[in-house]
């Protein structure tokens, strides 16, 4: 059957239903439209150059966006909200004009193609299911509409329900059905027209926890068994890393970062990337930068914070970089909490912070503590207890540190994972 779901062919076909003359994408599966099943597997790549869309005379909702989506790949585009990611999905759609630039699909720009014959599929948060009609009804719609045999509609539903894990709510009106499975109606009504590419706006943001995470893994599952090109905006960062092969991370309409979980985790190029992916969020001491013969100085102008890299650490900072003010950011996981002294913390190259709060945990507890005058939060072991007031020393460069440009907010590291 998998092969069955990501397969092409020509149509030898005549009916007034048959797409097959005229201007549009081919079709995996049901080849422009009829039915027929092949066994060659459709290109899919889906690539913007330096796409712009302006509303108006000056808003400016994307900006000079460039993407390289494989075929085949699963893509998140993340971000907070107004930062141009449903903009971006419903150009790739034909939803919206684009104001400059171009978006080719398998190899083909379709900036003038009618979104009808774009061969793209897409799943939004409401589904926008009929509700009178039955989850049968509703995953056969697209194919009746276009004529299909009714003995190959009944084939290709009873597959992807069966896919899917729906057949005993097929009888079923839309209506009576709860989110989790109008959710999977929604999807094998995309799913069932063999589209070339999928776009997904936000499919699962209004689902509970366990069902959200079950789902996510469904979605990935099919995804990859399938082999279609997927495009899948949400805010959700915890669902983009989750879910996606790479990730591209938008602001105010702009690209800040395009890659994988690990590189925007582990090697974040600018600011908002590290402070926008990761829960808990990272941390961020403005501070300046110091070179001198034994390395580098961190320090704040308020006492609190000053620290020095030596070897390896010192040697990561961008040569290029000339002294001045810089973002100094550690994630709570990476920071260690080190037994120490008044008397002796600074030669062992610690800070010392006042707890604020504590928030014990199961898997590991929380600490909000104050550095300088700056708020910061640690995690740590969940056996270990502090209370208000405590005094704590802290060893904040062992494991992973980030430094940014103060004024560009671009990362000044030598990018490692």
């Amino acid at each position: 059957m998998g092969e069955d779901l990501r397969s092409s062919d020509y149509c030898n076909h005549s009916h007034h239903n048959c797409r097959a003359n005229r201007t549009a994408l081919p079709r995996a599966g049901f080849n422009n439209g009829c039915g027929k099943i092949g066994k060659e597997r459709i290109v899919a790549e889906v690539v913007l150059d330096k796409v712009w869309k302006i509303y108006g005379k000056t808003v400016e909702a994307v900006k000079g966006l460039d993407l390289d989506i494989k075929n085949g790949e699963f893509v998140a585009i993340l971000g907070p909200s107004g930062c141009g990611k449903t903009s971006t999905l419903r150009m790739i759609a034909g939803l919206e004009e684009i104001t400059r630039g171009n978006l080719s699909i398998g190899g083909k720009v379709v900036n003038d193609v009618e979104p009808g014959d774009r061969n793209i599929s897409m799943v939004f948060e409401n589904y926008a299911l009929l509700p009178h009609m039955t989850a049968y009804d509703n995953v056969a719609f697209p194919l009746s509409l276009r004529g299909v045999d009714k003995s190959e509609i009944d084939k290709k539903v009873r597959e992807i329900s069966k896919l899917l894990d729906m057949d005993y709510m097929l009888n079923d009106l839309a209506a009576s059905l709860g989110g989790g499975e109008r959710q999977r109606v929604g999807i094998a009504r995309a799913l069932i027209r063999k589209s070339n590419v999928l776009l997904m706006d936000e499919p699962i943001s209004h689902l509970d926890a366990a069902l959200k995470a079950k789902t996510r893994t469904e979605l990935v599952r099919l995804q990859k068994m399938l082999g279609i090109t997927t495009v899948y905006v949400t805010h959700d960062q915890l669902e983009a890393l989750a879910m996606a092969d790479r990730i591209a991370v938008l602001n105010f309409g702009e690209l800040q970062q395009f890659g994988t979980a690990n590189d925007l985790y582990y090697a974040p190029e600018n600011k908002f990337v590290a402070d926008f992916v990761g829960e808990p969020p990272m941390n961020f001491i403005p501070c300046k930068l110091q070179r001198n013969p034994k390395g580098v100085r961190l320090f704040t102008e308020n006492p609190g914070f000053d620290i020095a890299l030596k070897g390896e650490d010192a040697g990561s900072i961008d040569p290029t970089f000339e002294d001045g003010s810089v973002w100094f950011g550690v994630r709570p996981k990476d920071i260690t909490i080190v037994t120490s002294s008044e008397d002796d913390y600074s030669e062992k190259n610690l800070v010392k912070s006042q707890v604020l709060n504590f928030e014990p945990g199961c898997e590991h507890s929380i600490i909000e503590g104050k550095i300088s005058e700056y708020r910061f939060l640690i995690q740590c072991d969940p056996v270990v207890t502090f209370k208000s007031d405590d005094t704590i020393y802290l060893d904040v460069t062992s494991k992973r540190f980030h430094l940014f440009d103060f004024q560009t907010e671009n990362s000044i590291l030598v990018k490692k994972l």
